[in-house]
C-alpha cells in the first residue's frame, strides 16, 4: 500500500498548525515544503524554530539553491527525513556525505526534466528517491504522467528503493502511480481542497 504523505505549502505557521490539527487522525507524517524564491519562483514559511514546534513527524523537502550550507538548521528534532534536489547540489558525493552527518535519512528529489540516469550512481548513497510530478514551486498543477517512467526504470536498478511521487498526486492517478512501483505519495490540493479530508485520505491510500 502506498503511504500518503500530507505536503504542506504555506506562508502562514498558523496555517500550518491548523493543517496538522487536520490530518492528525489519519497520519502523525507530514512534510514540508521550505522554498526561499531562489530555485523556485516561490516563499514558504521557513522558521525553523517555530516549525520544531509541530507535533507531527515530519520530511522537510529543502527547494532551496544550496542545501548542503543549511541543512543544519533543518536537523530538527521532530525531521525524519530531508529532501534536496539533485539540481541544486554542487558536488553530490560530498554534499550527501556531509548531510549524513546529520544523523537525518536524506532524499533525493529530482525534477521533471532530470533524467534518471544522472542519478543512477547515487541510489546507494540515499534513502529515498521523490520523483517530481510537477514542476516545483506551486500547489494544483497538473501531473506529468511522462515521469512514471522514471519510477519504473529506478524500481528496475534498485527494487528496494524508496521512491515517492510528489506533484500533482490525486485519486485519480494514485493507481497509476503505484503500478508504477512508487512507495510513497506526497498530496496537498488534493487533501486540503478536499469536501472531506477522510474521503480524500482513504481515496489516495486506495481504501474503499
Amino acid at each position: 500500500m502506498l503511504q500518503v504523505v500530507p505536503a504542506i505549502l504555506e506562508k502562514s505557521f498558523n496555517e500550518m498548525v491548523e493543517k496538522v490539527a487536520r490530518v492528525k487522525p489519519y497520519t502523525n507524517f507530514l512534510q514540508i515544503d521550505i522554498m526561499d524564491n531562489t530555485f523556485v519562483p516561490n516563499e514558504t514559511f521557513r522558521d525553523a524554530a517555530r516549525i520544531a514546534t509541530l507535533d507531527a513527524t515530519l520530511e522537510i523537502h529543502l527547494m532551496i539553491d544550496k542545501p548542503a550550507l543549511y541543512f543544519q538548521q533543518w536537523a530538527l528534532p521532530n525531521v525524519q527525513r530531508l529532501i534536496v534536489h539533485f539540481e541544486t547540489i554542487g558536488n553530490m558525493e560530498h554534499d550527501i556525505a556531509l548531510m549524513r552527518t546529520s544523523g537525518k535519512e536524506i532524499g533525493l528529489a529530482i525534477n521533471p526534466e532530470t533524467l534518471t540516469y544522472e542519478i543512477k550512481d547515487y541510489l546507494d548513497m540515499v534513502d529515498m528517491v521523490v520523483v517530481m510530478g510537477v514542476d516545483p514551486g506551486f500547489s494544483g498543477q497538473q501531473f506529468q504522467k511522462d515521469v512514471l517512467e522514471k519510477v519504473k526504470e529506478m524500481k528496475k536498478w534498485k527494487p528496494e528503493l524508496l521512491v515517492e511521487v510528489d506533484g500533482g498526486v490525486n485519486m485519480y492517478n494514485r493507481d497509476m502511480i503505484e503500478a508504477a512501483g512508487a512507495t510513497h505519495i506526497g498530496a496537498a490540493s488534493a487533501l486540503w481542497k478536499a469536501e472531506d479530508l477522510g474521503t480524500a485520505w482513504k481515496a489516495l491510500q486506495g481504501v474503499e
